[in-house]
């Protein structure tokens, strides 16, 4: 009897540490759930599965899955410049094919990734890959590309040969301004980009209401000043391609922005020198 139970006693406790090997190896083995009761992978980010997002179908709470990156655009949403509806169509969902194309077969812009990745919060169950570079105003210190010098050329000097200060510049037609700009530069850098006047034909932009038919042209032109405000002064060429640079609003396409203009009225200010310090 004594040899059973000491027998016994000892499968009990093999078993035991067995039982106990095999737990600790899942509990070390398996990604610790966070807060949300999703995972972390091995770079510390949450992982989400896609019944997670779908959770989160509406503008209250408005995920979206873009190359595997899962992102919260509840905050973003009212800055968007389409209607609501055309924006929560996409939420709850994997909105790559949304992201690369608006709809007119174009995919957002590099300024447009960069604001996305403020809003992200994990990725999708399966892995997604690294962020690609975006073009931020930082990229203005590292060397210039094609494009950058381009556009130090067609501005006629060398960087650098601008004086900081407050600049005014027209764009004239047929005797008519459409375009007034002011703006300053600072160490080469646009800032404080405004209309003293737009205006086109018989429209006078800068005094319309939300409600007219023309306001989201309007719109598109207050995006051009938001979006190279701390840029490089040679990024006023951007506007030859005007598409990259403004969204879509309302049916109205960035392509068709008189973004000349613009550049135009740019040139002209700073021919005529520094207005004020």
């Amino acid at each position: 009897m004594t040899s059973n139970r000491i027998a016994y006693t000892g499968f009990v406790a093999f078993v035991s540490v067995v039982l106990t090997l095999v737990v600790v190896n899942l509990v070390q083995g398996n990604p610790e759930p966070t807060a949300g009761g999703t995972a972390e992978n091995a770079n510390g980010e949450s992982v989400f599965r896609l019944d997670d997002v779908a959770e989160h179908n509406h503008a209250g709470s408005c995920w979206k899955v873009i190359d595997g990156v899962v992102y919260d655009l509840t905050e973003y949403l009212p800055n968007h410049p389409t209607e609501e509806e055309v924006f929560t169509r996409w939420c709850g969902k994997e909105a790559t094919s949304a992201w690369l194309d608006k709809g007119n077969g174009r995919p957002h812009s590099p300024r447009a990734a960069a604001r996305l990745e403020d809003y992200r919060i994990g990725v999708l169950e399966g892995g997604a890959p690294a962020p690609a570079p975006v073009e931020t105003a930082d990229s203005a210190t590292q060397p210039a590309t094609g494009d950058d010098r381009l556009g130090r050329m067609l501005l006629g000097l060398a960087p650098g040969n601008y004086l900081d200060g407050t600049y005014r510049g027209n764009f004239i037609d047929r005797g008519l301004i459409q375009v007034s700009l002011q703006f300053r530069l600072e160490g080469g850098r646009i800032k404080g980009m405004s209309y003293r006047h737009l205006f086109y034909r018989d429209e006078d932009y800068l005094k319309m209401d939300s409600s007219a038919e023309l306001y989201p042209v309007l719109r598109q032109y207050q995006q051009i000043t938001e979006r190279l405000e701390g840029e490089p002064m040679e990024a006023i060429f951007r506007l030859y391609e005007p598409e990259n640079v403004v969204d879509d609003i309302d049916g109205y396409t960035g392509a068709t922005l008189r973004g000349a203009k613009v550049i135009s009225a740019f040139r002209d200010g700073l021919n005529r020198g520094v207005y004020s310090w």
